[in-house]
């Protein structure tokens, strides 16, 4: 059945809590030969399935070989009739989520990877920069700048495939014409070990040879794939050779993925390389505003801002982590017939990560991290009067980090400095946040010191 083979490959992806969470409870309702209808216990978990776990459907049904099924989400308790999708009006919530477009040739869920809904931070500037610079500039000559391809690092759920897949919208919109494939390297391996064993591998090469836009997700995977490799090295060859636009993804930059031939590392290296990092505190506030926006949330209370504050200090991970706990606390709220609020936000984080909320990070870790890092003694660090850059700057970023990784004032945070008063400290974090934008060396070493410490 082909429930039971989806249920396989995502039990084999997803942590085993996700999995009996949100998954289990999930059961196949109705296929009609093209679409297979999926019932789910609760609005909650059609919502966090539909837009946490995109990805990961369209991996199983790629690994099924059933990339082009398409899959409607039903609610629990439906009458039969719900069973057949009707569009839902703007700001309405329907029971059945819209079956896929066949003719997309993006995975279903990404309807939401658009370029306009990318919340820009400092981490962000130069890839989102870069991935608008490609859809502007597409088919002009006069470029001075090549950034083909356009590759894309940065840590998982950071934004790397919406900003992929913002681009193939983009160029989609300014030419319907075009021929786009996104292609996850994981799938093309399966796919390729399937031509092998036909001995077809020339025409799936042609496939994507004839693309316009090829958009080359993961490959920091390619590693440990020796004929792959060559393989997608030939269709790179030819795209570039061509004039044609690639978009590559990973989760390192070219130098320093493990196992990659130097000719495709090249490759790689040819056009413009942009990072992303996580987001600062600033920017994970507007993000969850931003998802706010969506349909799904208009008929439903309004969120306060120290629960987003609360879900900013907590899911610092990945955008992903930042939508996924907002979404639980406003459906658990919704569940308990009450409005989102601290006490529903503590109960929803700890169900989603088993942690206690309060179990938090104390500012002597932090100083002391930061001290290290910086290396300068901790007593001067947190005492000693001196104006001196060497310890005035690992200071500031103290309570920059102070203020990033726990819900302590700024008055508490100067009190710990020496009693510094609570202006000097929010002058110093500010003083952070402009240096962290202007440089990006400095902005990346918060960052891994941020990182390390939480």
């Amino acid at each position: 059945m082909i429930w039971d083979s989806l249920r396989k490959g995502l039990a084999a992806k997803l942590p085993e809590r996700t999995f009996q969470d949100w998954i289990a409870p999930c059961q196949a309702t109705n296929f009609d030969g093209s679409t297979l209808w999926i019932q789910t216990p609760s609005a909650s978990a059609r919502v966090w399935i539909e837009q946490q776990l995109a990805e990961e459907f369209h991996d199983a049904l790629f690994q099924c070989g059933l990339p082009h099924l398409r899959l409607a989400f039903t609610i629990s308790g439906d009458s039969p009739e719900a069973t057949i999708p009707k569009p839902s009006g703007k700001g309405k919530a329907s029971s059945v989520s819209e079956p896929a477009n066949l003719d997309s040739p993006f995975p279903q869920g990404f309807h939401r990877y658009t370029l306009d809904r990318f919340v820009v931070g400092p981490g962000s500037q130069l890839a989102f920069a870069a991935a608008n610079a490609v859809v502007e500039n597409y088919g002009k000559h006069s470029s001075t700048l090549n950034m083909n391809p356009l590759f894309i690092y940065g840590g998982s759920g950071l934004g790397k495939t919406h900003l992929m897949i913002g681009i193939g919208k983009g160029l989609l919109s300014k030419n319907p014409k075009l021929k786009v494939s996104y292609l996850k390297v994981d799938n093309f391996f399966n796919e390729f070990t399937v031509a092998i064993k036909i001995k077809n591998t020339e025409a799936l090469r042609k496939k994507y040879q004839q693309n316009d836009l090829l958009l080359l997700d993961d490959v920091q995977t390619l590693g440990r794939m020796e004929r792959t490799q060559e393989e997608i090295f030939y269709i790179l060859e030819y795209l570039l050779q061509y004039g044609k636009t690639i978009i590559i993804t990973s989760d390192k930059p070219p130098e320093k993925l493990e196992g990659l031939h130097d000719r495709l590392r090249t490759r790689c290296k040819w056009g413009l390389t942009a990072d992303i990092q996580p987001p600062d505190f600033e920017t994970r506030v507007a993000i969850l505003k931003k998802k706010l926006e969506d349909d799904v949330f208009k008929d439903l209370p309004t969120v306060p801002d120290d629960v987003l504050s609360f879900i900013a200090h907590k899911a610092k991970g990945s955008v992903r982590d930042l939508e996924g706990l907002l979404t639980r606390i406003v459906f658990q709220s919704s569940f308990l017939g009450v409005s989102p609020s601290l006490e529903v936000a503590q109960l929803a984080f700890q169900g989603q990560s088993g942690q206690e909320a309060s179990s938090g990070i104390s500012l002597e870790r932090i100083c002391r991290m930061t001290a290290e890092t910086f290396n300068v003694a901790y007593m001067d660090l947190m005492k000693k009067k001196s104006r001196q850059q060497s310890i005035l700057l690992p200071r500031q970023v103290a309570m920059y980090l102070a203020r990033e990784l726990t819900d302590v004032s700024f008055n508490d945070i100067g009190r710990t400095f020496n009693d510094m008063h609570h202006s000097t400290v929010m002058n110093a974090i500010e003083s952070i946040k402009k240096r962290m934008q202007k440089d990006q060396d400095f902005h990346k070493q918060v960052n891994s010191l941020l990182n390390s410490i939480s």
